[in-house]
């Protein structure tokens, strides 16, 4: 669990720097991100999901990807709220950022396991 974790942490990392450029002082804020994403998809993502359920089925799965993009960007909002950390980005940065962190972390995750 503690790996998957850190294998999370490590996915964000790249995202802040490749995505929004950040370039220091990012450690503690992708270990709190980390959290909050997990949070965000334990709480919020599974409601979504059910809601959302005729949306999905009518774009084949792929409206699956524009929620998790939207739960990832509303991580990345209450982060900014909690750590006091502002960067502007839109929705097509949320959206690649999310995908980058998805390609990581399912690269990382075969790496290691």
């Amino acid at each position: 669990m503690l790996t998957r974790f850190l294998i999370h942490v490590v996915a964000l990392l790249f995202v802040f720097y490749v995505v929004w450029g950040i370039r220091g002082g990012v450690l503690w804020a992708a270990v709190v991100m980390a959290l909050i994403l997990g949070l965000v998809n334990a709480i919020i993502r599974p409601v979504l999901l059910i809601l959302t359920l005729p949306v999905t089925i009518l774009t084949l799965g792929l409206f699956v990807i524009v929620l998790n993009a939207l739960l990832f960007g509303l991580s990345f909002l209450v982060l900014q709220g909690i750590m006091n950390v502002h960067f502007v980005v839109g929705f097509g940065l949320i959206l690649i950022g999310y995908l980058i962190y998805v390609i990581v972390s399912t690269v990382l995750t075969h790496v290691v396991h």
